[in-house]
């Protein structure tokens, strides 16, 4: 099938994508219709035999979807815990560990991104390990930053932290569904990712990847009867894998929602063909981008699915709801940065860009 095929079956399975310039998978993806089909299937079958009645199945999605997620990240099932956000897995982490007075975090201060702009490269190792301290117990990095679509190279940092024996957690909110990730390759502690951004499933889904060999150093602060043994002769044991870490209380219909967004995304659109098309399309609009007038980028490079920009005397929320309302184009404003932001789906056109550039030059 060619790209223009697949392109246009794509979009024909994702609604939201034709019926606007849609721009904006950074915050929320466009779910496809096999999202909505699963939901409303287990909805049904919720609203007809009772949710008691479906133990068995309900336990097959939980298993389907971590399945599923340990796929995209190149884990092992038994490395993965189902959560409802990004927070909700930077969390677990974070308040699992046995923290003491005067312990030490390092992290990047996300409201000087200009300055970060660099860090995709060199510089990032060396700020971090300049930083680190006896007291140091936690790496904290984003792997795609939200407000530049900077990627910073985390493999490095990964194999500094295994040397010092300090943990790192990573918020792959903007790296998850964009990038090709391997969390084994990159030699990863704790990646925390979103189901309804570039996976484009529902709200409330994500995950937690937790390392084997990570999973003792960390306590479970939430349980619930996810995260226990539940055998016969076992009064209260947790599980020895990073299902100990799962909350519960998850929606059923959801999960279902998620586990059909990653196979759709597998099998149908195909996850080799989804990154490289990202890549393009990224290309090609920080390519249109720099022909506005009046328009300064503050993404280095093409680097991932994410674009960033100002426009020269022009309030950003203004231009944001300039673009929806005359052209029916889709994009946000980061509030911190006081600038724009694109993000560039695997569902997008080069048409859509065209569409876009000509309307900035009209604002």
């Amino acid at each position: 099938m060619s790209d223009l095929s697949l392109v246009q079956r794509i979009r024909q399975e994702m609604p939201a994508t034709t019926a606007h310039v849609y721009f904006n998978t950074g915050t929320f993806g466009p779910t496809p219709n096999c999202v909505l089909q699963a939901m409303e299937k287990r909805l049904q079958e919720e609203h007809q035999q009772g949710r008691l009645g479906l133990w068995d199945a309900t336990s097959a999605l939980f298993d389907d979807a971590r399945t599923r997620v340990a796929h995209l990240l190149n884990a092992d099932k038994d490395e993965i815990a189902l959560t409802g956000n990004t927070g909700e897995g930077m969390n677990i982490i974070s308040y699992g560990i046995n923290w003491q007075q005067g312990d030490e975090i390092i992290t990047t201060n996300h409201e000087h991104h200009n300055a970060l702009g660099p860090l995709g490269e060199r510089p990032l190792l060396e700020a971090i390990t300049n930083l680190v301290t006896p007291r140091t117990r936690l790496i904290v990095l984003s792997h795609v930053l939200w407000t530049t679509g900077v990627v910073l190279n985390i493999s490095e940092v990964c194999a500094m932290g295994r040397e010092f024996g300090i943990p790192i957690l990573i918020d792959g909110a903007q790296s998850a569904g964009a990038l090709s990730v391997d969390v084994k390759a990159l030699g990863v502690d704790f990646y925390a990712i979103p189901g309804q951004k570039w996976l484009c499933g529902p709200d409330g889904t994500g995950a937690l990847y937790v390392r084997r060999k990570a999973q003792s150093s960390v306590a479970s602060t939430y349980v619930s009867f996810f995260s226990v043994k539940h055998e016969e002769g076992v009064e209260w044991e947790l599980y020895e894998n990073a299902q100990r870490f799962e909350m519960g209380g998850y929606h059923p219909a959801a999960l279902a929602g998620q586990a059909a967004a990653l196979q759709w995304l597998e099998k149908t659109v195909g996850y080799e063909w989804l990154f490289e098309r990202i890549a393009a399309l990224n290309i090609y609009a920080y390519t249109m981008l720099k022909s506005v007038p009046g328009l300064t980028m503050l993404t280095p490079k093409p680097m991932s699915g994410l674009l960033s920009f100002t426009l020269e005397g022009r309030d950003v929320k203004e231009v944001v709801m300039h673009l929806r309302e005359k052209h029916n184009i889709y994009i946000r404003d980061i509030p911190a940065m006081k600038c724009l932001r694109v993000s560039t789906g695997f569902y997008n056109t080069e048409e859509d860009v065209d569409r876009l550039i000509e309307a900035l030059k009209e604002c």
